[in-house]
Parts: C-alpha cells; sequence; structure tokens
C-alpha cells in the first residue's frame, strides 16, 4: 500500500503546483504575444485565416462548425485541446499534426507559449 501513496501524493502536489500557476499567469503578457503573433490569423471571437480560439481549451479538436480543417486536425475529432496539447501545438504545429495548413513554425520559447496559454484560459 505505501508503494501507491508516493507516487498518488506526488501526483496531487503536481496538480496543486499547477492550478497555483494558472491563477498566478501572466494573462496581460499572453495578450501582447498573442496580438504579435498569432493575430494575424487569430481572434478570440470571430474566424479568420484560422478558427476563433474562444474556448478553445476543453474544445474538440477541428470542432468549430463551417470552418476548413487540414485532414489531420479534421480527423483528430474525439480529441480535446487540453492545455498540455495546446502546448505541444503551439511549439511546433507541424511535428503534431504533419497535414496542418498552419503556416506558423511554431513559439520556442516556453514563457511566451505558457503566457498564451494564461490568456486563452482566462479570455477564451
Amino acid at each position: 500500500m505505501h508503494h501507491l501513496i508516493r507516487p498518488l501524493a506526488g501526483a496531487a502536489a503536481l496538480l496543486v503546483s499547477l492550478a497555483g500557476q494558472a491563477a498566478e499567469c501572466d494573462a496581460d503578457a499572453g495578450q501582447k504575444v498573442f496580438q504579435t503573433k498569432c493575430s494575424a490569423c487569430h481572434a478570440l471571437d470571430a474566424d479568420h485565416v484560422g478558427p476563433h480560439l474562444s474556448g478553445v481549451v476543453g474544445r474538440p479538436i477541428g470542432s468549430v462548425k463551417g470552418f476548413t480543417y487540414s485532414a489531420d486536425l479534421a480527423g483528430a475529432k474525439g480529441s480535446h485541446w487540453t492545455v498540455e496539447q495546446l502546448d505541444r501545438w503551439l511549439q511546433a504545429p507541424a511535428q503534431m499534426f504533419p497535414d496542418t495548413a498552419m503556416a506558423f513554425g511554431g513559439l520556442r520559447n516556453v514563457g511566451e507559449r505558457q503566457a498564451v496559454l494564461c490568456y486563452l484560459q482566462k479570455n477564451g
């Protein structure tokens, strides 16, 4: 039984830590990164070149009605955008979905990605 307690305690501590980070994240910094790196193709509340990002955290992948997705993203229906998946996506979109039409190389800077994710969580 003791061999189960440590991993569970560690997982609980990690969840508490991540929840604290989300509460303390800097949405203003995320908005600035979003405006400089994302807004040419995306908006929170309207589809542009890319789909709207309001509610993207937790939304099924490839699910914005009326938006035409690449085969990879359309085929991912049933999966949902988690913070972890969005972090991976923002780092290198073509590595996650090689057939993506998104012509964006990614946000390599961890701080920028975390700020954008914070912004999307708090404003989406």
